[in-house]
């Protein structure tokens, strides 16, 4: 191999020297300048590549504290949402409204409102307090406390519930926070329904987050006072947060500031959005700079072990480029003649031709060690094809070979087995098959070997009866190949013994229509049990037992359709039927639509609940009355649009019923217009997206 030429006055010039020290460098030599050359801009992107991930871990461990201390706050808000629904139905009570305490009270104890998690009080609009289910029996009750009266008064000017911030509760000796919820009368404020909440709640609430042990979590109240914090430390419920916590209690994000130790800290803020309380999730610098130099540290390592093996690699790559040329010289007194500037191996590679004749005399060798690998490599592929003949006997399948131009088969002794056969005792022929198989599947076989032969496939299965009276099932697979010309058509497959997975099918449907019966029987007994142990007079019952039936339905309408969801068209009619006096009063338009199974009770209620309402005060209380019902699928969503005409002018009702709250507590974009025709109500229901294209199975059902 030559160089390129160069011009004389350049070789004469400042490159001799560089190109003298070329000349004399071996083939490893020029590999390893070239890796180091290379090796330089590597070192560069693997320095920008560290510093890259060192910014990427102080954002991602941000992004955590701010993820964990929303998520805390989510946490807050729907243990506060817990408390005021509970205050909100207590308030709702008429026993409260008509001033019966007692009465109150021990219907407050008969459902369970008043447990070790929270107590009730009672005051008057100017605070005076009328009932603590915590005080004991006979002992002066007193007024509320500062921040008791000033949440009481946050209630009843705004006319919804308020949080308070955390007081010392002067019966329980704890720190508490109370929701208050204003009860008006006569347009005026009458008594105001407070939940004491212990800050003990919120302790068990932060313990359960099961955070990083060097994470500092805490909840303070718009005060600044501790609700709660893990680790505990040096701090208590009650006690003021770190001047630098209260100092950005208002700043939403991660900001930095001494903590109550002392320690300087990173913090994320999350505000609670039912209170003046602000989650933070903190870690200390030292603990943050250290997960940072971990990352750096891991990353530099790998960096230094990846250069290093690289250069090792090079080197092991010249090595193995100059050994052959090495391993073939020999001694010669006629070296070839060779260019000035050739690595040294070439122009010393004249010099060792002469081991060619060796060379070839170790070829022969290694031909003849080729022979015998080869002998022992039959005898392997006969030792492998044994295996796979075990293989088929224990995994109870067996294969054939079908032959297009004779019309015949060949069975290996495994598949005539399955069909209760002696090896080697079916004839080949079509017929003999399907004499085998159970009359009533000799039909669909007939046709789906048939049909195998215009796709080129076959997949099916039917039933053999065995010569001891048993039944086997037998499932084929097979694929027709044809020959080089074309006109050769063979069909090459496997029959399987599947008699285990069909009788666990067997097995698993009745499982499943047994434990539909006895959910509907259990629906069933609630409801006679109803009928017996309450009033039968009594209105309330008559919807219990109505909305039981609901329940009742939509468990048929899945169990139908095997678990897999139901129909939207049905689930409605089913749900309308009971209150409609004609089957043309109601009239459903939208595409057909598969309910998911966990929207489908849902769902039953809300329409049983409307239907219901139609039936008492709408469209379905006259025979001219009618319901229409449309719907489509949104991306997200499912639109509901329910319109009613016929019946006497709609009107809003004077008191949020059970229905009421159900329509506003289970959909979304709830929009209701009371109108002379009657009552028009459109909502949507959230629908998992990847339903969306999986559940419409027509274009349009009316």
């Amino acid at each position: 191999m030559r160089e390129p030429e160069i011009p004389t006055g350049v070789r004469a010039g400042a490159l001799a020297p560089v190109q003298r020290w070329y000349g004399v460098l071996s083939i490893k030599g020029r590999l390893l300048l070239l890796a180091g050359i290379l090796f330089l801009p590597c070192v560069g992107l693997i320095a920008y590549v560290i510093v890259s991930m060192a910014q990427s871990a102080d954002a991602s461990i941000r992004r955590g504290l701010l993820y964990a201390a929303q998520a805390i706050s989510g946490a807050v808000d729907a243990e506060l949402r817990r408390y005021v629904a509970l205050a909100d139905v207590l308030a709702k009570s008429p026993d409260l409204r008509a001033d019966d305490l007692a009465q109150f009270e021990a219907e407050a104890r008969r459902v369970g409102l008043v447990s070790g998690e929270g107590w009730i009080i009672v005051s008057d609009a100017d605070g005076r307090l009328l009932l603590n289910t915590l005080a004991r029996p006979g002992r002066p009750l007193g007024e509320r406390t500062a921040e008791g009266l000033r949440s009481q008064a946050r209630a009843f000017e705004s006319g919804k519930p308020s949080i308070s911030d955390i007081f010392p509760g002067p019966n329980s000796g704890e720190w508490v926070a109370t929701v208050d919820v204003p009860v008006f009368k006569d347009g005026k404020p009458f008594r105001c329904l407070s939940m004491a909440m212990p800050a003990s709640n919120y302790t068990r609430l932060l313990a359960q987050q099961q955070l990083p042990a060097d994470w500092l979590v805490g909840i303070i109240d718009g005060e600044g006072r501790y609700v709660s914090r893990i680790p505990k430390n040096a701090t208590a419920a009650g006690q003021p947060a770190s001047v630098g916590w209260r100092a950005h209690a208002r700043v939403t994000g991660v900001s930095e500031f001494p903590s109550i130790e002392g320690d300087p800290v990173i913090n994320a803020n999350a505000h609670p959005q039912l209170s003046d309380w602000v989650v933070g999730v903190g870690m200390k610098q030292a603990a943050f700079a250290q997960a940072i130099s971990s990352t750096v540290k891991t990353a530099t390592i790998a960096a230094t072990t990846i250069c290093a093996l690289a250069l090792l690699l090079a080197a092991a790559i010249g090595t193995s480029i100059a050994r052959p040329l090495g391993s073939i010289a020999v001694t010669s007194s006629t070296p070839g003649e060779a260019a000035p500037f050739d690595p040294p191996e070439v122009r010393a590679l004249n010099a060792r031709l002469a081991a060619a004749e060796q060379a070839q005399a170790e070829s022969a060798r290694i031909i003849q060690e080729n022979f015998r690998l080869l002998a022992m490599a039959r005898d392997d592929s006969s030792r492998t094809a044994e295996q796979l003949k075990l293989a088929a006997k224990y995994g109870r399948l067996g294969t054939f070979i079908w032959d297009g131009r004779s019309g015949t088969s060949r069975w290996s002794d495994e598949i005539e087995e399955l069909y209760g056969l002696q090896p080697g005792t079916f004839p080949g022929t079509y017929d003999a098959w399907l004499a085998l198989v159970h009359p009533e599947d000799r039909a669909r076989a007939d046709r789906d070997n048939a049909q195998a032969l215009i796709t080129g496939e076959l997949d099916s299965e039917w039933r053999v009866p065995l010569p001891d009276g048993t039944v086997r099932w037998i499932e084929a697979r097979a694929r027709m190949l044809r020959g080089q010309g074309g006109d050769e058509l063979h069909m090459i497959g496997v029959n399987i013994d599947v008699t285990a997975a069909k009788e666990a099918d067997r097995k698993r449907e009745l499982l499943v229509h047994e434990l539909a019966h006895r959910v509907k029987n259990s629906l069933a007994v609630v409801q006679s049990l109803a009928h017996q142990l309450l009033p039968r007079h009594d209105a309330k019952v008559g919807d219990f037992s109505s909305r039981l039936h609901a329940l009742a339905t939509a468990h048929t309408s899945l169990a139908e359709n095997d678990w897999q969801g139901a129909d939207l068209a049905a689930l409605i009619a089913s749900q309308v039927a009971p209150f409609a006096s004609a089957p043309d009063q109601l009239v459903t338009r939208g595409p057909a639509i598969v309910v998911p199974v966990e929207l489908t009770t849902q769902l039953a209620l809300v329409i049983h609940e409307m239907a219901c309402n139609a039936s008492k005060y709408g469209a379905l209380t006259t025979p001219a009355g009618r319901i229409e019902v449309g719907w489509s699928l949104g991306p997200d969503a499912l639109h509901v649009r329910w319109q009613e005409s016929g019946g006497p002018p709609a009107r809003e009702p004077p008191v949020v019923g059970f229905g009421s709250r159900l329509l506003t507590r289970t959909v979304r974009h709830l929009q209701r217009s009371f109108d002379e025709r009657g009552l028009i109500c459109q909502f949507e229901l959230p629908w998992p997206e990847a339903l969306s294209e999986t559940r419409v199975v027509a274009a349009d059902a009316t």
